[in-house]
């Protein structure tokens, strides 16, 4: 069968895809590695090229699959929606984060199967039955409407053993990293791979360990190994939600690369609670090209911390943050902002970011992702029925402040945090993190920005005449 799996397009209110980076749709990747033994798979991301009239023309697939977070599930829509208007007898497949926790916002006549959870076995098993004309009812972990107009939700997968993933298909989507299209601030070409799924942790905002149902599993350091020696990019991204929890195993793969001799920058997440019992591992992995740390610091109090159920506290920041700076390792150190916060807060993180010399900050508003214990929490009270601003860096929750305040403090967070003076010292001095293409991109961000109001006026007076695409902008 002809199967097409889509990434889709950069949301208009999106802030940072594409300028701060643009990973390649790995996990499209993995799931037509699956597949391509068997069938005829295409991949087309639409961040690059959005003319999907034409690739639709050009591949008449019998089966089209897209994979969303909430944020752009509107987008996913307007895909899957033009797809069935121009071929009805295409089965079209929705996955991924938003459509695993929140199966039933995916119940619409131009989408035939909800894929909930891990895709990669699954899909295989509805491109099969597609391929024979079975019936759906038997395939575990998909949803899909029936003759009543229903959505009705199959029995559950069990998660998959990730030393069975398959050898992501990176040939599909060969042109646009030729181009060196992939990326993440300097770090070009950029690549990614995964080394675990979940996370034994519970934070209310994230719905992560929730469609991992609480567990934690890591792959084989061998096999990530093997996988790492046959990417060509010389930087690589390890997109998991936890890289390095599993201690043993994350050990055990830095001295396989290292016996290996494979040299690649890498970024890695991490946990401060982890990097404190353990600093000898962020030491050993620094040894073999780890650049860049991704930690949620969350909060600069531990009332806050404990709020969110972070099982942190701001002692094991300050420790977390001396240990990377003692290794040479750049911290990128996540903070949320939440909207209850008055001026005051504002100040107090903006210090504490300071205090603690952290250089790399990145301030996020508090996001209700549907599905997630916060949302369950929050939901009566949310002041917008779209998803499309549950993205980090808007508000979809009442603030203290006027929204217009809190918005320009949110910004002067990542003022004070990046003053563009510091970026013109640095180039006349010719430090080699920056260049000119840095400047441009921070002028980028800021400028997206300062749109992050307007966009609420936007997604309000949007109307249903304007929502249909043929061919969408990058």
């Amino acid at each position: 069968m002809k199967v097409l799996l889509v990434e889709p397009p950069v949301s208009p209110f999106d802030v940072p895809t594409g300028v701060f980076g643009l990973p390649p749709p790995y996990h499209l990747e993995v799931l037509a590695g699956n597949l391509v033994a068997n069938h005829d798979v295409h991949i087309m991301d639409m961040r690059i090229n959005g003319d999907l009239d034409t690739e639709l023309s050009k591949i008449k697939p019998d089966i089209v699959g897209c994979s969303c977070v909430a944020a752009n599930s509107h987008l996913v829509k307007q895909v899957l929606r033009r797809v069935k208007e121009l071929s009805p007898d295409i089965v079209t497949i929705v996955g991924g984060h938003h459509p695993s926790l929140m199966p039933e916002d995916c119940n619409e006549a131009f989408i035939d199967i909800v894929v909930i959870g891990e895709g990669e076995e699954t899909l295989y098993e509805v491109v099969k039955a597609c391929e024979s004309n079975r019936n759906w009812e038997e395939i575990p972990g998909i949803a899909y409407r029936f003759k009543d107009r229903g959505l009705r939700i199959n029995q559950n997968r069990d998660l998959m053993d990730l030393d069975k993933l398959p050898t992501p298909a990176r040939n599909l989507n060969q042109l646009n990293r030729d181009k060196r299209l992939y990326f993440r601030g300097k770090w070009r070409p950029l690549d990614c791979t995964t080394t675990s799924r979940g996370c034994p942790n519970k934070c209310i905002f994230c719905g992560l360990w929730k469609i991992n149902r609480g567990k934690y599993r890591a792959r084989a350091p061998r096999s990530i190994a093997d996988e790492l020696e046959a990417i060509a990019a010389p930087n690589v991204s390890f997109i998991d939600d936890n890289t390095l929890d599993y201690v043993e195993n994350a050990s055990a793969l830095a001295d396989e690369i290292k016996r290996r001799g494979v040299k690649k920058r890498y970024e890695l997440y991490g946990r401060v609670d982890t990097i404190v019992r353990h600093p000898n591992l962020v030491e050993k992995w620094c040894e073999v090209g780890m650049e860049l740390l991704l930690v949620g610091l969350e909060a600069c109090d531990d009332q806050a911390l404990n709020k969110m159920k972070k099982r942190t506290t701001t002692e094991m920041n300050r420790r977390a943050i001396e240990i990377c700076c003692a290794n040479g390792v750049e911290l990128a150190a996540y903070l949320i902002v939440d909207p209850a916060f008055d001026h005051e807060d504002f100040r107090r993180l903006s210090e504490y970011v300071e205090q603690n010399n952290l250089t790399h900050p990145v301030f996020t508003i508090l996001s209700p992702f549907p599905g997630t214990d916060l949302y369950n929490m929050v939901k009566e009270t949310l002041i917008t029925e779209s998803f499309e601003l549950i993205d980090f860096f808007h508000t979809v929750l009442p603030t203290r402040l006027p929204l217009d305040e809190f918005y320009e403090e949110f910004l002067g967070l990542y003022r004070r945090a990046y003053p563009f003076k510091n970026f013109l010292k640095l180039l006349a001095q010719r430090k080699a993190v920056l260049s000119p293409s840095t400047i441009l991109m921070n002028l980028k961000m800021r400028k997206r920005m300062a749109s992050l109001r307007n966009h609420h006026y936007l997604v309000k007076g949007r109307t249903a005449q304007n929502t249909g695409i043929s061919s969408l902008p990058n």
